[in-house]
């Protein structure tokens, strides 16, 4: 099989960011967010009367390394295009990312989830892919279940999955992860 080259240009990675468990932690029994100080969680409208809780300190410093030379972020969440125009003014972040789309809803099937598809298709033009969804390890299970390669083994590219605990949500340790990453994949990207 034939290994799609990265585009032609100065190099970059591309950022896939879902809502639901990563930038908004689910409210379970139990959870403890204590990754990010107390004060910096916020909680607002953001969709029909819906409310989000995310934290203030998790969203900066999630920005910050969008914004950086080379990183391209989209969000890769069943919110779709809501992420961009109602999520994203409301938390300040990502309001002109653009949204990559899907069938299948929330739910994954060892083939064939379309996020896995859309961090696939990225890799086939990127240097590298930082993809964050917190349903990754439950997919990640399925597949070595079934014998199937985990997607670290995907051809076209550079790989980082993280998979926050969906009731604590991105922590600051995943972002640590990433700005590794981004150093290796984009030398100088990130400050010592």
């Amino acid at each position: 099989m034939a290994t799609a080259a990265p585009r032609a240009g100065p190099l970059s990675v591309a950022l896939l960011v879902d809502v639901d468990g990563v930038i908004a932690p689910y409210d379970l029994p139990g959870a403890e967010r204590t990754g990010w100080p107390a004060s910096s969680w916020r909680t607002a409208p953001v969709l029909f009367g819906m409310e989000i809780t995310w934290s203030g300190a998790m969203v900066e410093r999630l920005a910050r390394i969008a914004a950086l030379p080379g990183v391209e972020p989209a969000w890769c969440t069943t919110w779709g295009f809501r992420a961009a125009r109602y999520l994203g003014p409301a938390i300040g972040l990502g309001e002109d990312w653009p949204c990559l789309e899907g069938e299948g809803g929330g739910a994954f099937a060892v083939e064939g989830w379309w996020k896995a598809d859309r961090a696939r298709e990225a890799l086939a033009t990127h240097a590298g892919v930082i993809w964050i969804d917190d349903l990754i390890d439950g997919w990640r299970d399925e597949l070595a279940a079934t014998g199937q390669p985990a997607p670290e083994s995907w051809p076209g590219g550079r790989l980082l999955t993280v998979s926050p605990r969906p009731d604590r949500g991105l922590e600051p340790a995943h972002l640590d992860e990433a700005e590794l990453f981004l150093s290796t994949v984009l030398p100088g990207s990130v400050a010592p």
